[in-house]
């Protein structure tokens, strides 16, 4: 794992928590910013080249599997019961009682995997962090004076 893959994990779970949060951005932007989060976790997904192809162990796939298709529910849901995203496209979709506890129950879904993900992959993460921290704080023996 690389520098630069955390960074952008970090990155996609800000924009996860953004987008997450309906009460913080409000509606409207919920409903974008989720869009935009889901396009940006295809990217890690891409990025990280372990999706569903994974050769790793059967629970790491389980759990990309869970996380993929939550979010996939959790985003087509959200657009069934969009107020901001499908009215801008000048479109309506019936259903709202079926869409909107899927969506929440959805949400919920991913939320728990998704902690469960970051919990999983935190220690190579902070590993990583860790072992360039110190090699940038480290001086060489050519940059200490009297030496």
């Amino acid at each position: 794992m690389k520098r630069s893959h955390v960074l952008f994990d970090i990155a996609v779970l800000a924009a996860y928590l953004l987008a997450a949060n309906p009460a913080l951005t409000g509606i409207p932007l919920h409903e974008f910013a989720g869009l935009g989060a889901f396009v940006v976790v295809a990217a890690h997904v891409v990025a990280s080249g372990e999706g569903l192809g994974s050769r790793r162990r059967a629970g790491q796939l389980l759990l990309n599997a869970v996380l993929l298709l939550a979010l996939a529910v959790c985003v087509v849901s959200g657009v069934m019961v969009s107020g901001t995203v499908l009215p801008s496209l000048g479109l309506y979709a019936s259903g709202y009682h079926f869409w909107d506890p899927l969506h929440a129950v959805a949400a919920k879904v991913l939320l728990a995997a998704l902690l469960v993900h970051v919990v999983v992959r935190a220690p190579a993460a902070l590993a990583v962090l860790r072992q360039r921290k110190k090699d940038s704080v480290r001086p060489d023996a050519d940059e200490v004076p009297g030496f």
